[in-house]
């Protein structure tokens, strides 16, 4: 059920497939390659690493319903496909109210909500209409700050390297 779709699994689901996997775990090879042994640098690459993960993931769902086929590359799927995303998670557990909410629980990711479809541009509305591109905009600039603070806790790895996930 959609209610199984909640900020604290979407935040679990990208910190261990996103974050970990495409962001921390090539950066941590490359580190025992270079031979770092210090625990501590592990610790830190990994602090900044999953942060810029679970945003770059936020950052791919947003893109995913409000970003043009050019800026992105591809057709958003992600209402079509029911995905447990940064902006449905949010929009459903709080933002909407009681008619929209059953708006989303009848037309979010079945068969008649294609890509281009009634339903899934009143679903875009609905986004539009509580505020969450805004709401967006705060998370990704309290998100770069949060990465920026960390810069330097890592002290064997240099910031450049954090610098090519940006």
């Amino acid at each position: 059920p959609l209610s199984a779709f909640t900020l604290d699994r979407w935040t679990a689901i990208v910190k261990y497939k996103t974050a970990f996997y495409s962001f921390y775990l090539p950066v941590a090879m490359a580190m025992v390659c270079a031979g770092i042994e210090d625990r501590s640098e592990y610790d830190a690459a990994r602090e900044i690493l999953v942060v810029m993960g679970v945003y770059f993931q936020a950052q791919d769902d947003f893109l995913d319903a409000f970003g043009s086929h050019e800026q992105i590359g591809k057709i958003g799927t992600d209402i079509q496909d029911k995905k447990c995303g940064w902006l449905f998670v949010n929009a459903y557990n709080g933002m909407v109210d009681a008619k929209d909410k059953a708006y989303l629980d009848k037309h979010y990711g079945q068969p008649t909500c294609k890509v281009g479809s009634k339903p899934e541009k009143a679903i875009k509305e609905i986004y539009r209409k509580i505020g969450l591109e805004a709401k967006y905009q705060k998370y990704e600039e309290d998100s770069y700050a949060q990465i920026m603070s960390l810069k330097g806790s890592a002290k064997q790895v240099p910031w450049a390297v954090f610098e090519t996930f940006l």
